[in-house]
């Protein structure tokens, strides 16, 4: 915990902050000073949410206190899922397995990886040579992904080809060896030694318009109440920056807020403070008509997301990606431990949302406060 609050405030300080500095047309200073004291004492915590979300704008009122400080946020949805197993979500093979024994469309695994060692589905191991001829007989229009087994963010991804009894990386033939030390080494600070091998996932061409390079996926947080309905808090569409494998928003990528009923979108493309922290308009970066474009398979996705959340109970707040394919939705992953910041103000505040009333709820007093000074 003491770790994490590190972060955040050297987050604050180096990333949000000098978004802060930047911004025109905030208010002004006694006001935000008046603001921030009140929402230290609706919320009893650090209002990291101010600055976090730009609340300091004037086009901002009352709703600065429909935003909850983050870490409470993270404390709710780590209290409703402590019984339930991080293995499950955390290692694709186990996630995959579930999901797929649901009858949902998933990824497809084809190898396991340790280094200097492939073994197939069967856990037989396999030579170099056979791995590469196996990937290129299979024809995969799209080639193959690689990612740690458990974890990630967007870190060691690689895209290969095999072609010709070669495996190609960015151009660039691979032998035995240079795969290994790619595999292993080029992990951007992250180490991990269990890898997979995914068939790589072919995307819709509506999705594919934001970034071709990239799997676009919809990341939307499900949350289960005690009587066991699936409640959706926000949706957001991740879309890869230029030329990346990988939708993250931690990797200079754009989050899109999507309305839950219609598919349609709410706001712009948002990056991370560390990358400006501004909304991108969607004709320009994209050259799409945001008053015309509904996500293809909505309802569909909305019915998966909540198949898929039932799936893997008793875990009760999970952020879904979920990819949007030419035949429909596919579950590409789940996080326990994932970015509620940037849907919460995506969304325009969690306060009214399932996990936001989940910690009310827990707090009545505080519920009543924060209720009242938004009338």
């Amino acid at each position: 915990m003491i770790v994490k609050n590190y972060r955040r405030f050297k987050r604050m300080l180096t990333e949000d902050f000098r978004v802060y500095l930047g911004a025109r047309d905030k208010k002004p200073l006694p006001r935000q000073v008046f603001e921030i004291y009140r929402l230290h004492k609706l919320y009893g915590y650090l209002p990291y949410q101010y600055l976090k979300h730009s609340l300091y704008l004037k086009k901002y009122g009352k709703e600065i206190y429909r935003y909850l400080p983050t870490e409470l946020l993270h404390v709710t949805r780590d209290r409703v899922n402590s019984a339930a197993d991080l293995a499950l979500v955390d290692d694709k093979l186990l996630f995959e397995e579930r999901i797929r024994a649901a009858g949902l469309r998933t990824t497809n695994t084809l190898f396991q990886l340790q280094r200097q060692a492939i073994s197939d589905m069967a856990g037989k191991r396999v030579t170099y040579v056979d791995f590469v001829a196996t990937i290129e007989a299979l024809k995969l229009p799209d080639g193959i992904i690689i990612k740690p087994l458990s974890g990630g963010s967007g870190s060691a991804v690689f895209k290969l080809r095999a072609t010709d009894g070669v495996l190609y990386y960015k151009g660039q033939a691979l032998g035995e060896a240079d795969f290994d030390t790619l595999i292993f080494t080029t992990n951007n600070g992250f180490y991990w030694t269990d890898f997979i091998v995914q068939e790589t996932i072919s995307q819709h061409p509506d999705v594919a318009r934001f970034n071709p390079t990239s799997v676009n996926t919809v990341r939307i947080d499900t949350f289960i109440d005690e009587a066991g309905r699936v409640h959706f808090n926000a949706a957001a569409l991740k879309v890869g920056s230029p030329g990346s494998i990988t939708d993250n928003s931690s990797t200079g990528g754009y989050m899109i807020a999507i309305d839950l009923e219609t598919g349609r979108f709410l706001t712009g493309a948002k990056t991370e403070a560390r990358f400006g922290g501004k909304y991108h308009d969607l004709r320009t970066v994209f050259g799409i008509e945001p008053s015309t474009f509904t996500m293809p398979f909505w309802q569909a996705l909305r019915e998966t997301a909540s198949r898929a959340a039932e799936t893997v109970a008793p875990f009760r707040s999970l952020g879904w990606d979920i990819a949007i394919t030419p035949a429909g939705p596919l579950v590409v992953e789940a996080n326990s431990d994932y970015g509620i910041d940037v849907l919460q103000e995506l969304a325009g505040g969690y306060v009214d949302k399932a996990l936001g009333r989940s910690y009310l709820d827990r707090h009545p007093a505080r519920k009543e406060r924060i209720l009242e000074a938004l009338q």
